[in-house]
């Protein structure tokens, strides 16, 4: 292998190296920085929840599948067989879930107003009727509004539906999107919808938000209605973060591991230490995100994308350069690998031995 070759060779661990670094180094800067207006801290749910591909499913639930909580926040528990309706509370067919996130809402609530004594039980008070409305806007009781309905790419029409009829479509769209993209792209082996899809996919990210957005506003509102004028200038409660990122299950545990691993093996790479390890983590890195958004010609292109890519795209890419660069001795070349190597005790006497005399 001639000196040329070594540079380049070099040069491109260098470059690897440069861009893990910093793809790291910006994640944990961002979770460093926290919640501000202009940014959010670094989290793989998003990329997660848009994966696509064989283990699509697998990546979904790690960073749980939007539709899926969605559908489970907005059902309400159906009666047992026997059971009265008349003489069931209703505030109690409330899904756990969304009792769960209403109890927790109320709590950062509490804490953030300083709510004591018969104010805090007024606001419990406030709270259990808003349970109650919302299991009853979600048996369609209350709550009919103009609801806008799309029909291929130009064509709209604003219907009268109850929550409970809204609901319906919602799940509708959602069984619609899943066969699409579980049935009939694998068997076409081409994104046969384009438009529709692009379409579909906004009408399910719509209803989904315009129903939760109706749900939980009475229950705030009503919340709200508790406060005095000096508690209001106290303005809203903060965004709820978990304190630690171990406290955020296993999407926290991925999240730590990206940033640093990250981080770490590009630090290796342009150092030079542990070549060959740091090659093959970042290799296992980029399979990893290749299977998340894989270039399968029957999926719709990734918004992430920033070309056009059929089977092979750059993770794949540079995961084969790393993967070329694990069989070569570069870390030895230009890096410490090779410092080390030099100043280890027990390569001295293999050093100062002296060659066999041929005869």
């Amino acid at each position: 292998m001639n000196g040329m070759t070594r540079f380049f060779l070099v040069l491109l661990r260098f470059a690897i190296g440069w861009h893990f670094l910093f793809e790291g180094l910006d994640k944990i800067q961002s979770v460093n920085l926290g919640v501000t207006e202009t940014s959010r801290p670094w989290t793989s749910k998003a990329y997660l929840r848009e994966s696509m591909g064989p283990l699509a499913d697998y990546f979904h639930r790690q960073a749980g599948d939007t539709d899926e909580e969605a559908l489970a926040i907005l059902e309400v528990r159906p009666l047992s067989p026997g059971e009265d309706p008349a003489k069931v509370p209703v505030g109690q067919r409330i899904s756990p879930i969304l009792a769960q996130a209403w109890n927790e809402y109320f709590q950062r609530f509490a804490d953030h107003y300083k709510l004591e004594g018969a104010q805090r039980r007024m606001a419990e008070g406030k709270l259990a009727q808003a349970k109650e409305q919302a299991v009853r806007w979600l048996l369609g009781e209350a709550g009919i509004r103009e609801v806008e309905h799309t029909y291929g790419p130009s064509a709209s029409v604003k219907i009268k539906e109850s929550p409970a009829q809204r609901l319906q479509d919602y799940r509708q769209k959602v069984q619609e999107l899943r066969e699409i993209m579980d049935e009939k792209l694998p068997a076409f082996g081409r994104d046969v919808e384009k438009r529709h899809l692009t379409s579909l996919k906004a009408d399910v990210n719509r209803m989904r938000s315009e129903l939760l957005a109706d749900l939980e506003k009475p229950m705030q509102e009503t919340l709200q209605s508790v406060l005095t004028e000096e508690q209001k200038k106290m303005g809203p409660i903060p965004v709820a973060v978990a304190s630690h990122w171990w406290e955020q299950g296993r999407l926290g545990w991925i999240d730590w591991i990206t940033r640093y691993g990250l981080t770490a093996v590009g630090a290796c790479l342009l150092l030079g230490l542990f070549t060959r390890s740091a090659c093959l983590a970042g290799a296992a890195f980029l399979i990893l995100f290749y299977l998340a958004m894989p270039a399968l010609p029957w999926l719709p292109e990734s918004p992430r994308a920033e070309g056009h890519y059929v089977f092979i795209n750059k993770n794949i890419i540079e995961m084969l350069a790393l993967l070329a660069l694990a069989t070569t001795r570069s870390g030895f070349w230009a890096g410490l690998d090779g410092i080390f190597y030099c100043l280890a005790p027990w390569h001295w006497g293999a050093r100062r031995a002296p060659a066999p005399v041929s005869r």
